[in-house]
């Protein structure tokens, strides 16, 4: 009951102010194809850790440059546009932090690469805990025009998710550290925990701003 009226008052304000200043473009349009891109690349690298596939590699690099180009369009749109369908530092922040979170997906891939860094339980563990909230923050992304209060449910979850892998973090690095015959060992090791981490973070970050903004529309 309480849900409905929520919903119903928001819509009724928001059907006033587009009336007068109508929204020229879909920002959440252009937000979800950021987060679903996201969760697309993260679901490769995800896949190379366990194949090695240069499909895969290329795939996650083809996801980076999309993502790249999607968030480039929003900020150009961003500047153009009278209105926005709440606020535009919200706009302009929550889809910085999912731009890094793949950037850093990326180093992820790279740095393996380059530092022949082989995939292992702690790097899967992370890298797949960082693809499950990546895969809830695009479905609650997907929801956020609609049903905010829907797109607030999981926040929870994907903050779950952060905890899990600051977590494995901790626990990697304990393990690398107990070999300290091989330094490089560990310093090429926690290059690569570090960058899943960071990728984790950002993710976070943008999860604050998805939770500002569901309270704001709510």
């Amino acid at each position: 009951m309480g849900k409905g009226k929520i919903t119903k008052k928001t819509t009724t304000k928001k059907s006033i102010i587009d009336r007068i200043f109508p929204v020229k473009y879909d920002f959440y349009y252009m937000l979800h194809e950021q987060a679903r891109v996201n969760a697309a690349g993260v679901n490769a690298l995800y896949n190379w850790l366990g194949s090695g596939s240069e499909d895969e590699s290329m795939a996650l690099v083809k996801y980076v440059n999309d993502a790249d180009d999607i968030r480039m369009d929003l900020e150009m749109r961003l500047i153009e546009a009278f209105t926005t369908p709440f606020d535009r530092g919200d706009i302009y922040s929550i889809s910085v932090a999912m731009d890094k979170t793949i950037e850093y997906t990326k180093s992820t891939l790279l740095s393996m690469q380059e530092f022949d860094v082989k995939s292992n339980d702690t790097i899967i563990k992370m890298t797949e805990k960082l693809k499950e909230g990546m895969d809830i923050f695009s479905e609650s992304i997907k929801e956020l025009k609609d049903d905010p209060f829907e797109a607030g449910r999981n926040i929870a979850k994907i903050r779950l998710t952060h905890v899990a892998v600051e977590q494995l973090y901790r626990n990697g690095m304990a393990i690398v550290f107990k070999d300290v015959s091989d330094p490089m060992f560990a310093l090429k090791h926690r290059e690569v925990y570090h960058h899943i981490k960071d990728a984790s973070s950002n993710l976070e970050y943008a999860v604050d701003i998805l939770h500002r903004i569901v309270i704001r529309l709510t």
